[in-house]
């Protein structure tokens, strides 16, 4: 009888010590301000203020929030800048058949991942006019990872997405962040292997 609970403290005094691990590794990374973990109330609330967001007059789909919604750990970063040089599109404008019409292009990203066809609408976005969608555009936040955090030990997946300005107004309240006004804010959420 008392196997079982002894197994179950065992694996949440496993998964505090993962979470500590992989706390501490932010907070040493290169330019990171804090680190805060996000509990059930400021994740709903945060939600809240993400599904507000119009995304430039369209529809808008989290991917990544929607994916980190049930993993072991969620937590807030504000950082310098990215924690992470991204090399692939972070958000894209889509129709319902997932055919897209326009993506952001990050500095690392490899031109030749390019249409030919792309018209560039600034220096940092590409669209795609060479066919209709099929239904109305949604402007889409894709999930990314954070490498230096999938190689720690005891981590399985990483999932990681910058929310909306609006969001991350909310963020620095409800965290009481008081660090430089120009902070990124990063959500993190990790599944830990079994």
């Amino acid at each position: 009888m008392d196997s079982v609970p002894t197994l179950i403290w065992m694996d949440v005094y496993s998964n505090i010590m993962q979470a500590e691990d992989v706390i501490n590794m932010l907070r040493a990374h290169k330019g990171v301000y804090d680190v805060f973990v996000m509990d059930g109330s400021t994740a709903v609330r945060m939600e809240l203020a993400e599904s507000k967001n119009g995304g430039f007059c369209c529809k808008y789909e989290n991917r990544a929030l929607n994916e980190s919604r049930s993993m072991d750990l969620r937590l807030c970063v504000f950082s310098d800048s990215f924690l992470e040089a991204p090399t692939e599109m972070m958000t894209i404008l889509a129709d319902d058949s997932g055919h897209i019409f326009g993506h952001d292009v990050p500095k690392g990203m490899s031109r030749e991942k390019i249409g030919e066809e792309a018209i560039w609408v600034s220096s940092t976005y590409v669209m795609y006019a060479q066919e209709m969608p099929t239904s109305d555009l949604k402007f889409v936040v894709l999930p990314h990872s954070i490498s230096f955090l999938e190689n720690l030990k005891g981590v399985s997946k990483v999932v990681a997405f910058n929310p909306a300005i609006s969001t991350n107004v909310f963020l620095r309240e409800r965290f009481g962040y008081t660090g430089p006004v120009n902070a990124t804010s990063t959500i993190i959420a990790v599944n830990f292997s079994e």
